[in-house]
């Protein structure tokens, strides 16, 4: 069973959620908070995997609580669901340890299936974040720090592939090589960003412009 709790300062967006998730078997809404500090005593009582946390909130709002949680709470998967789409706040939410990124247009298949993947431990973004997240790459005017050795051609390809969540078959399958290649691209990412895996990847690059 998924245990889930959702943080919005709009209940009928809770109420409009837990309908959605509880016809779903085994997916179980757990808990609910209206702000960001509400979210943090009720993780304090209740054992839940992942969050479903709104951004624009009172009190302590959702990059607040996302980076308080990851640091107490380390286990449970954060997925931003909110109406921003700026890429700072992206950006920021990314950097508190939120593993997933929504917009509340999201539909009930995608939600479901970004549950899906958070729970088996990778990241999910919506075609429009992801999109936002390359475009603020590629428009960055920041240049990246030297302490990190440059990405080669195939490196930053597949950085790219891998931030808008393709699965290493599916990168080998669209760049038309082996999958062991893409493995050893991937470990060389992580090796050369001194990232521990693909989340790390991710917030680096975007910390430090390297896809520019």
């Amino acid at each position: 069973m998924l245990r889930v709790a959702i943080a919005d300062d709009h209940q009928i967006v809770i109420d409009g959620l837990k309908h959605m998730l509880e016809s779903e078997p085994g997916v179980d809404v757990v808990g609910e908070a209206n702000d960001g500090g509400q979210l943090v005593a009720l993780l304090q009582r209740t054992q839940v995997d992942v969050v479903l946390l709104d951004i624009d909130m009172p009190v302590m709002n959702g990059i607040a609580a996302c980076r308080k949680l990851t640091k107490t709470h380390p286990d449970i998967k954060i997925v931003a669901l909110t109406m921003m789409q700026e890429a700072s706040i992206i950006r920021k939410m990314l950097e508190a340890g939120a593993v997933g990124y929504l917009m509340k247009n999201t539909g009930q298949q995608e939600l479901l299936a970004c549950l899906e993947a958070v729970r088996s431990g990778k990241t999910y973004y919506s075609r429009a974040v992801s999109d936002v997240i390359l475009n603020d790459m590629s428009g960055s005017n920041k240049t990246a720090t030297t302490q990190f050795p440059r990405l080669s051609r195939r490196e930053k390809q597949i950085l790219r592939l891998i931030v808008d969540e393709m699965t290493t078959g599916e990168i080998a399958e669209q760049l038309n090589i082996s999958f062991g290649t893409v493995e050893t691209h991937r470990r060389n990412i992580m090796h050369k960003l001194g990232a521990r895996n693909a989340v790390g990847m991710v917030r680096i690059a975007l910390e430090n412009g390297l896809l520019d």
